[in-house]
This record gives structure tokens, C-alpha cells and sequence, in this order.
């Protein structure tokens, strides 16, 4: 007889006429959740190279598009943020957003991963680009923060603003100077439109701290910011 056991097996080894054959044996099991709070579709989305087939038979028997495992605030852990962040399947996402799932939730997955491609697609869906300003981050914000400057500079491509402030007041050009990043990823920020005179919740702004820079290069990222 199929189990919870079985099941999970077969979600995860890809094979749908037998998570198909299962369900019909045991239709009870359909609403299971695992000690994580994820479903099967939530579980079929975690596992990298899923087919489409295997998110409309689970989306067929009734399983929700948007449905979440768990919640952290407003933040939701939906089937969409299960395949950009764990699967990081491209197909199955795009085929989520065709579907009408919530694009949201998911941008600050896609930047960790270094996902453009993805960061495009959930933009083009209509992703809210400064998710989490509200508490004090944003995805360019988070980008930053773990030094994913590619994701950072699709962001900003994007039109997110190269200005957001986390809940101590920093910019991402804030960030950028504590952590010691390169020259030309101010550059970038600046063609972006970054402002060097934001003051964090201290009152410094960046261009104050980088005139007190001998280097030439930092002093000419503070004439352009200042301009």
C-alpha cells in the first residue's frame, strides 16, 4: 500500500504516474503536510528538474497555486519560492507565473542564487521590486549585502531604488563602503542614480566618509555623487 514514505519518494524521484497511481489509492494523503509544513507540491517545487507535469497533477487534484508551508510576517513560502529558491527551476517557475501564481515573495531568492534570468522573469510578472521596505530591506538591499553585485545591477536595471535605506538609515552605498567593495561597483550605483548625501540614522553620509579616502578613484566616485 502507498505511504507517506513512498510517496515522498516518488514526489522526489520525479515520477509522476506513480505520484499519480498513489493518490488515486490514497486520496487522504493528498492534504499531508511534513513537520516543515510543506506539501507535495511544495516538495515537488523543492526538487531541482521537477517537470511541469508534476506541479499540474498536484495543481488538477486541488492542491493551491499560492498555498504557503510557512509564513515569516507577511513573507509566504509559496510553491513559486519553493522552485526559485530550493529547485531553482526556471521552467517550472515561469510555468507557475503563466498559471497566475503570486510573483512576489521571491526576488530576495533569486539575488542569493545569482538567478538574473529569474530576477527577469519575476519582474516581467510583476514582482513588487521593493519587497521588504517596510522593514527596512529590499532586494537590491539584500543583494548588496551578500556581495551579489549581478543581481544587484538587474535590480537596478529593473528600476529599483538605488536609494532604499534598511532600518539603521544605510543606502546600499553605506553598505558598500563598510564592506569594502570595489571601486566600480559604486560606479555602477552612481550611473544608477545612487545620492551620497542620505544620511544613515548617525547622520553620515557617503560622500563625507569617502572625501576623507587619499585614493584618487574614491575621491572622483565622491565629486560624481556630489555633483
Amino acid at each position: 500500500m502507498v505511504s507517506k514514505t513512498s510517496l515522498t519518494e516518488s514526489v522526489r524521484g520525479q515520477r509522476v504516474d506513480e505520484v499519480r497511481a498513489g493518490l488515486a489509492e490514497r486520496p487522504e494523503l493528498l492534504g499531508h503536510r511534513d513537520e516543515r509544513g510543506r506539501g507535495w507540491l511544495h516538495l515537488a517545487c523543492s526538487v531541482p528538474g521537477t517537470p511541469v507535469a508534476m506541479a499540474d497533477l498536484l495543481l488538477g487534484l486541488g492542491l493551491g497555486l499560492d498555498d504557503a508551508a510557512f509564513t515569516e510576517g507577511t513573507w509566504r513560502a509559496t510553491p513559486l519560492w519553493f522552485a526559485v529558491a530550493r529547485g531553482q527551476n526556471f521552467a517550472l517557475a515561469e510555468h507557475l507565473l503563466t498559471l497566475g501564481c503570486n510573483p512576489n515573495y521571491s526576488l530576495f531568492a533569486a539575488a542569493w542564487n545569482e538567478d538574473r534570468a529569474t530576477i527577469r522573469l519575476l519582474l516581467e510578472h510583476g514582482a513588487d521590486i521593493e519587497e521588504g521596505a517596510d522593514r527596512g530591506d529590499t532586494p537590491l538591499l539584500g543583494a548588496v549585502g551578500w556581495s551579489k553585485f549581478g543581481p544587484a545591477e538587474e535590480l537596478l536595471l529593473g528600476g529599483a531604488n538605488p536609494n532604499a535605506q534598511d532600518k539603521k538609515g544605510r543606502t546600499a552605498l553605506h553598505l558598500m563602503l563598510a564592506k569594502g567593495s570595489a571601486a566600480e561597483h559604486f560606479a555602477m550605483f552612481v550611473r544608477a542614480g545612487a545620492r551620497g548625501d542620505v544620511p544613515d540614522a548617525e547622520g553620515r553620509t557617503v560622500v563625507e566618509m569617502l572625501w576623507r579616502k587619499r585614493d584618487a578613484v574614491w575621491k572622483g566616485i565622491a565629486e560624481g555623487l556630489a555633483s
